[in-house]
């Protein structure tokens, strides 16, 4: 007898998409879709996306934009209300109530298609194709603005970065307490066109404290979501380029009227 070990077998759901994954989380640990404790629920979301990468599950970048979200959600949720400027406390709140309107409308459509499946079954008459995630979606659709990026390139960086923070490392750039998320975005963008080929995720978050991190990942979520800019893998192990778009000068012209 040898001392090889087999790995555990380990079987997942094919998931239509992101929402048809934190669906089932929610539902799983029988969870309030209206207040989601986002902290467990991202962590959890993050490792399924993982263990579905290992297993070269289809893994699109819808999946890794609402990781994305969560992860921002996540790290903002951490930070104590007296630290969080009015604008960042409004768009977490708008973020998150996005996210269960889009949630509720998924678990809607599902439960309707179900329905009529289930008639389609009982009758034997073909009328009914239960439809995609994206075809159910198409009026809310995800932005794709992530093609291409792996979801540890995501994570890791981004905690690199707050880690930096925390322990006071000498970085810098912002100095200012509290940034107003459109001054954030403005800046992200002009720091971002000075670089047409690209510039690295990390070195673009170098920041001083926690929530200017917070709102500058926020800003470049809405900055991808729009098609101001984009992103491109990178040859660096947890990083990656982000790269301006035809939209970007469009968007700086507007902002200079």
């Amino acid at each position: 007898m040898n001392g090889s070990k087999t790995s555990p077998y380990i079987e997942l759901p094919v998931f239509q998409g992101p929402l048809d994954l934190l669906l089932h989380l929610i539902q799983q640990h029988k969870l309030d879709i209206y207040d989601i404790p986002i902290a467990s629920i991202a962590d959890q979301f993050i490792a399924t996306v993982r263990l579905m990468e290992k297993m070269d599950m289809d893994v699109t970048s819808e999946f890794l934009v609402l990781a994305a979200q969560l992860l921002f959600l996540k790290s903002s949720s951490l930070l104590p209300k007296s630290k969080k400027n009015d604008e960042i406390i409004l768009e977490e709140e708008e973020m998150k109530q996005n996210l269960i309107e889009r949630l509720v409308a998924y678990r809607d459509y599902k439960l309707a298609a179900g329905i009529l499946a289930e008639k389609e079954t009982i009758s034997g008459m073909k009328y009914f194709r239960e439809p995609s995630e994206e075809e159910i979606m198409s009026f809310l659709k995800l932005p794709n603005p992530l093609e291409g990026i792996e979801l540890d390139s995501i994570v890791k960086a981004f905690q690199e970065i707050l880690v930096k923070a925390e322990q006071g490392e000498d970085i810098q750039f912002i100095q200012i307490e509290e940034v107003p998320l459109e001054l954030m975005i403005r800046d992200i963008l002009k720091r971002i066109i000075l670089h047409p080929k690209g510039v690295s995720f990390k070195q673009l978050l170098r920041l001083h404290t926690r929530i200017e991190i917070i709102i500058a990942f926020l800003s470049l979520l809405e900055l991808l979501k729009d098609g101001i800019i984009r992103s491109e893998q990178s040859g660096t192990a947890n990083d990656f380029f982000l790269v301006p778009t035809e939209k970007a000068w469009d968007f700086i012209e507007e902002e200079s009227v």
